[in-house]
């Protein structure tokens, strides 16, 4: 729908799939699965920080772009909603597979927004 940023980065930091992943000048070409957690951009001395959900991000030739199921500024996210969808999703039970993947992919998503919102 929109770029949340276009420019020149000195690093940047994804959640891969598992684990953060950091890109500095000269990475190999890259493509990778993300999950839920924070992306950081380190641009001109100051850090830039979203909370992205999901997506895929590519390297190639010094330039990374990321495509977002969901993003949001670091700053925008809010705890106590965050805290409410974990115990929504903990209070959950799950009886098909359908309902454990959604129910998993609640919980992942409310305690990467709870660490994000920690940060902030």
């Amino acid at each position: 729908e929109g770029a949340a940023f276009e420019g020149r980065a000195e690093s940047v930091v994804v959640p891969g799939h598992d684990g953060e992943v950091a890109f500095l000048r000269g990475h190999a070409p890259f493509v990778g699965a993300m999950g839920y957690g924070e992306l950081r951009i380190q641009s001109g001395g100051e850090t830039r920080r979203w909370y992205l959900e999901g997506g895929v991000a590519q390297v190639l030739d010094d330039e990374v772009t990321v495509l977002a199921d969901g993003i949001q500024p670091a700053d925008a996210v809010d705890a106590s909603d965050a805290r409410r969808d974990l115990d929504e999703a903990l209070a959950l039970t799950p009886t098909t597979d359908d309902e454990f993947a959604l129910r998993d992919h609640r919980l992942a998503s409310a305690q990467a927004r709870l660490r994000v919102a920690d940060r902030s």
